[in-house]
């Protein structure tokens, strides 16, 4: 496994604690038993916007507390559509509570705002799938950073789920990984999007042509706008592309400074016909043009028609009245034509939108639990004495510098199984731990002094 550590340059900028919460208190969901309190950490980093110039972003970081257990997995949670841009997880808004639940039970749980929200500025733009993904794959970066600052790392292994917006965010984030050949430093045992529009110019575009009252026209607004924003392409105006009064009134939501306004206030005052939201010309040139600017920008977000390597299950409802469930079918029969051998799309009932959240979460969940791997149980209440080892990550051998002196070391690899030790022999006075037959991944060494007293460290080979 990768670090953060092996990027060109430093991803994380700052951390700033966000609250503690106890087992108890995130112990709330029947059938999911929390052993772990938690602190949460809001993580700004450095990544890429939707033209992929740098801009900063910020999330939520989950941590599990525990003296005794470590080599934690990573579990991502992407989050709904939101258009205040302090309605994230950094601020501890409802959506967080998956992520603090991901801490609690063992994973360090990450959650990113996005790109313009929470503290990154501008605009954000909304499904627009790369900067959804590298949103995602930058702040695992940065909390590994972090996690190395602190002589801690997960144990490689990464799961990924979202709802929504964030269904297609996580799906775009799995795709980008697997595509640029991520898999050594993201390596992602199961990913579980849910509800996500994942065929945005197929069977979501059904939503623009129907003629059917559509409940969220803001969704429509919110697209277009994104979408001009990375792509420049649509419109100068709002006028060019929305009837009045509507060009007007959706100003100050889009203008990348709405600290307030939300998409509940939002789509009252749109109609739920987008024949009268959108200008007759636009709309009649987007249904029979197929190059149309929209249609080429709907067409590059489209995250389904790809070959996963790595297991993908895809929860859906069928009463779904803002993401058409046809999407994640289309995903599904898409994938497996391609050859994927591990993609299920899984049918939860006609249950609508929200009331479809909760089953799909706890899917996501409860499948992730049967996947991953346990945390390694120490034994150690807390590190004796301190010592370092460089460099880290490691290749052929890993040099000791300890403020005590050491007569054994033993190597735990992350299943808690010995791996290598030595006792009291000549090696021990170079302080130098030989590698070359050691496999990539993250381990623990150990040390211990003549009077018995232990400490433990994490490190990676690559």
């Amino acid at each position: 496994m990768l670090s953060a550590l092996e990027t060109e340059a430093q991803v994380l900028v700052s951390t700033t604690p966000i609250g503690s919460y106890t087992a108890a208190e995130l112990n709330i969901v029947p059938g999911l038993l929390v052993d772990f309190d938690v602190d949460l950490i809001k993580i700004i980093y450095n990544t890429t916007d939707a033209t992929g110039e740098p801009v900063i972003a910020s999330g939520a970081f989950a941590k599990p507390v525990s003296s005794t257990c470590s080599f934690f997995p990573i579990a991502i949670y992407q989050h709904g559509t939101t258009l205040n841009k302090d309605d994230v997880p950094s601020r501890d808004n409802a959506e967080s509570a998956i992520v603090k639940l991901l801490g609690g039970l063992g994973y360090y749980g990450i959650a990113p705002d996005y790109v313009g929200m929470g503290d990154s500025p501008g605009l954000h733009p909304y499904v627009h799938a790369l900067s959804e993904a590298t949103a995602g794959v930058d702040m695992v970066r940065a909390v590994r950073e972090y996690l190395n600052d602190l002589g801690e790392s997960d144990n490689g292994e990464v799961l990924i789920t979202g709802y929504s917006q964030g269904g297609h965010a996580a799906m775009a984030m799995h795709k980008y990984i697997e595509e640029n050949d991520l898999l050594d430093e993201f390596n992602v045992l199961a990913a579980a999007p849910a509800s996500g529009p994942y065929d945005l110019s197929g069977s979501q575009t059904p939503v623009i042509l129907s003629g059917e009252p559509y409940t969220n026209p803001g969704y429509i607004v919110y697209t277009l706008a994104s979408y001009q924003t990375a792509y420049g392409n649509l419109y100068t105006d709002y006028s060019d592309i929305l009837q009045a009064p509507y060009d007007g009134i959706v100003v100050p939501y889009f203008d990348g400074n709405n600290y307030s306004l939300s998409m509940g206030s939002l789509n009252p005052q749109l109609p739920q016909l987008v024949s009268e939201l959108m200008t007759p010309e636009v709309l009649a040139a987007f249904e029979s043009d197929p190059n149309h600017p929209l249609r080429l920008d709907l067409e590059d977000n489209d995250v389904y028609d790809w070959t996963p390597q790595r297991p993908i299950r895809m929860y859906y409802c069928t009463a779904d009245e803002q993401v058409n469930f046809q999407n994640s079918i289309t995903a599904e029969e898409t994938m497996q034509a391609n050859g994927a051998v591990s993609v299920n799309a899984i049918m939860l009932g006609p249950l609508d939108h929200s009331n479809c959240f909760l089953p799909a979460m706890l899917g996501a969940v409860n499948w992730f639990q049967a996947t991953r791997t346990p945390c390694i149980v120490s034994g150690l209440e807390e590190f004796s004495f301190e010592f370092g080892l460089s460099p880290n990550p490691a290749s052929d051998k890993l040099f000791i510098s300890s403020e005590k002196k050491f007569n054994s070391w033993a190597i735990y690899d992350q299943q808690g199984k010995l791996v290598m030790e030595e006792k009291g022999s000549a090696s021990l006075n170079s302080n130098v731990i030989y590698l070359s037959n050691m496999v990539k991944g993250t381990y623990l060494v150990t040390l211990r002094t003549a009077d018995g007293v232990s400490s433990s460290k994490l490190f990676q080979v690559h």
